[in-house]
């Protein structure tokens, strides 16, 4: 489990994992704790409320696959421009990532 010494520490090495996501494929925000060996899914969702507006944010997903809350009419172009595979789904949005297909890890 990585231990890190500050708070920006986390944040930091959080941004740097979501900048690495290649176009087309995606990771949860849970798969993105998991690379620092914590459950911390909530916390990485913080990080990129706060601090994700540059980066491709849209490819860090709820688990299931769902877009991030309240933003699932804003990524979704951005899915099917980079060939994200995406299912229709019955939920408000319609639809989700097909995860099996698309998930990433670092």
């Amino acid at each position: 489990m990585a231990v890190f010494d500050t708070p920006g520490e986390f944040t930091d090495r959080v941004l740097e994992v979501v900048a690495e996501i290649p176009s087309g494929r995606v990771m949860t925000y849970g798969d993105v704790a998991a690379v620092f060996g914590r459950r911390g899914a909530r916390a990485v969702g913080m990080v990129l409320r706060y601090h994700g507006a540059g980066l491709p944010w849209w490819r860090v997903l709820r688990a299931g696959g769902h877009p991030p809350t309240g933003l699932a009419d804003v990524a979704r172009p951005r899915y099917e421009a980079e060939g994200t595979p995406l299912l229709d789904a019955p939920t408000d949005a319609g639809y989700r990532v097909d995860l099996e297909a698309a998930r990433w890890f670092p």
